[in-house]
């Protein structure tokens, strides 16, 4: 949706300098994250669509007929950024299935989710993530593991930062950060 301007960059970097991994239910948080946003911009419509019928009533102020016009204007602009957060989500599930290798859950993976809910107190969907990444850091056999969240809030709490690091595994909250510890390799 925009929020993080350097992802291309860290999609396009080669697999031989490094190895991309994302839990499989991310790609579904994505889509809902999404929705999300597509209720609002659908709501903002709604409304436009309300305050633009009240205002054409006004048809003697200059200053309504003046409002009528930046409204539609804006719900042009509305549905053109609908248009292109559509565009941006397509592309970046399809960099992201084409580059990244997608971690599937398993019965094990929601056994550990179920554990680690209790012990780090992130809701189920968190718990869910650090058991693919966790799980996933056990299987592979690098020495340089990174995880990059914009959920820093909730995986920056000291239970789960210490599994994380346990793991072996380095911690993120921007891409640019990342990219940066990758360069110094």
């Amino acid at each position: 949706m925009g929020q993080d301007t350097r992802a291309g960059e860290l999609l396009s970097l080669p697999e031989s300098e490094v190895q991309l991994a994302l839990p499989a239910v991310c790609v579904m948080e994505a889509i809902s994250a999404f929705n999300r946003k597509r209720d609002g911009r659908n709501k903002f419509k709604a409304e436009l669509a309300r305050q633009l019928g009240d205002l054409q009533r006004s048809i003697d102020v200059s200053s309504a007929q003046q409002l009528v016009t930046e409204l539609t204007d804006a719900d042009l602009t509305n549905d053109k950024l609908l248009s292109e957060l559509f565009q941006r989500l397509d592309a970046t599930l399809s960099g992201i299935a084409n580059r990244a290798q997608l971690i599937p859950i398993s019965a094990g993976i929601i056994q550990e989710q179920t554990q680690l809910s209790r012990q780090t107190e992130l809701d189920r969907a968190d718990a869910l993530i650090l058991s693919s990444i966790l799980a996933h850091s056990k299987s592979e056999s690098i020495d340089r593991k990174a995880f990059l969240t914009g959920n820093f809030r909730d995986f920056e709490k000291e239970p789960v930062k210490l599994l994380l690091a346990e793991a072996g595994i380095k911690q993120f909250k921007s891409t640019g950060k990342l990219l940066g510890w990758i360069e110094t390799g």
